[in-house]
């Protein structure tokens, strides 16, 4: 688990989940499915490869103290989409607001999770803007950082970086 800066955020992999939960941090779940983890699928409720695109759920499901989201992690941006993300982000504000620690976890906690970090840096001016931002966002607060090129396109077309 690794602090974002001074933010009262923190990014991780499925293993730590339950950790933060115990602490009492708001939790922001990048992870559709994996067996024997608090994930999408779980807390949904859908079987198979994926959820049904009818399902009220299908993009995410907000509860008080978490979200749940429907986030494949894989080359094609179609998977992250704007419907998904504000949600998030507008979670990830309103608990930090109010003073509270937000983890956001996925699979390795390499790139859905991180890449939720730094699009809410982006959507609030956290972090400059232009051709650099991945490289610093790396460099400054999570080198472990991964993304697949789905998550890198969608932030480089809606931020303009």
């Amino acid at each position: 688990m690794i602090r974002i800066g001074d933010l009262k955020l923190y990014v991780g992999s499925k293993e730590e989940q339950r950790f933060a939960s115990q602490k009492g941090m708001k939790i922001v779940c990048a992870l559709n499915r994996a067996s024997g983890y608090v994930t999408h699928q779980s807390v949904v409720g859908w079987s198979g490869r994926g959820c049904n695109s009818d399902n009220p759920y299908y993009l995410f499901k907000r509860e008080p103290d978490a979200i749940y989201l429907n986030m494949i992690d894989g080359d094609d941006p179609k998977y992250v989409n704007d419907e998904m993300i504000n949600p998030a982000l507008d979670f990830i504000h309103k608990h930090l607001q109010s003073g509270n620690e937000v983890f956001i976890y996925c699979s390795l906690g390499e790139s859905r999770s991180p890449s939720i970090a730094l699009m809410y840096m982006l959507e609030h001016g956290l972090i400059e803007r232009n051709s650099n931002t991945i490289n610093l966002f790396r460099t400054k607060y999570y080198p472990n950082f991964a993304p697949k090129n789905g998550n890198l396109l969608y932030i480089k077309k809606r931020w303009g970086i």
